[in-house]
């Protein structure tokens, strides 16, 4: 009669290869990952509602791809890994094509991903999509502004004169303006199953934050910011920019609900 170890022993040997195909298979494949958000308002002028969107109607601007600040790349960890579009120690032109293509990229997935959830969320909503809105810029010949609040508006804001100006030109009372950030930051810590493979986990994130702006009355009337985030660790699959994007968009625009 056999001895209980000499039964799990048999019982080991009979299944191992089982269990370290099921390994193998983790590795090629990846397990689903979950990707997580949060949201914030930081600022709501309480006289300000959805009623007034829908009456007066709303334009987005293309969204503002930011570069990650260098400093909070490194409170991530020494092992950061710098994302595709952060600016780069480099002489090459390539190389800065290469990061404007990237921005690009990331730009047309927000604004396509955000044109689609807020009118889904708000069927109604008197909407100018991007490419609208910068054709009505253009036919009114503010390219010149276009660029200046690409460049300024998140940071400065936007003075009287020029909302008047674009509410003019886009023939709606709110303009939306959106920033976003795409980053990636490894941590230092390795992560083993029945042997260590060294692998760290990774932290990856798309953040969109976005102002609203009443041209009428000349001032900022919301801001808020969405986040959709993803720790990758061993064995699991990277998430996609745009599902990360998703995340982001429709935590922004739950924080976009009027008091009243």
């Amino acid at each position: 009669m056999k001895s209980f170890s000499q039964r799990i022993d048999f019982l080991w040997g009979d299944r191992r290869w089982l269990y370290l195909g099921a390994v193998f298979c983790l590795l090629a494949t990846g397990c689903a990952t979950k990707i997580q958000g949060l949201s914030q308002v930081s600022y709501h002028n309480p006289a300000f509602t959805l009623a007034d969107l829908r009456q007066e109607g709303i334009a987005l601007l293309p969204v503002i791809i930011l570069e990650e600040p260098a400093g909070k790349a490194k409170d991530k960890g020494s092992g950061s890994l710098p994302a595709p579009y952060t600016p780069q120690q480099t002489s090459s032109q390539e190389g800065k094509d290469n990061l404007v293509k990237a921005g690009n990229g990331y730009r047309v997935i927000l604004d396509e991903i955000l044109l689609s959830r807020i009118r889904a969320r708000w069927p109604d909503l008197k909407l100018v999509p991007t490419g609208d809105t910068l054709k009505r810029l253009n036919d009114a010949g503010m390219t010149g502004v276009y660029a200046k609040i690409s460049r300024d508006a998140t940071t400065v804001g936007l003075d009287a004169d020029l909302l008047k100006r674009l509410g003019r030109a886009l023939r709606v009372r709110y303009v939306f303006i959106g920033r976003g950030i795409v980053s990636e930051s490894s941590s230092e810590a390795s992560v083993s199953f029945i042997w260590t493979f060294g692998r760290k986990s990774v932290l990856s994130s798309v953040t969109l934050s976005g102002q609203i702006w009443d041209t009428a009355q000349e001032k900022q009337v919301w801001e808020g910011s969405g986040v959709g985030y993803n720790r990758l660790s061993a064995y699991e699959k990277a998430p996609l920019t745009a599902q990360m994007a998703t995340k982001a968009v429709d935590n922004l625009i739950d924080g976009l609900q009027p008091a009243r």
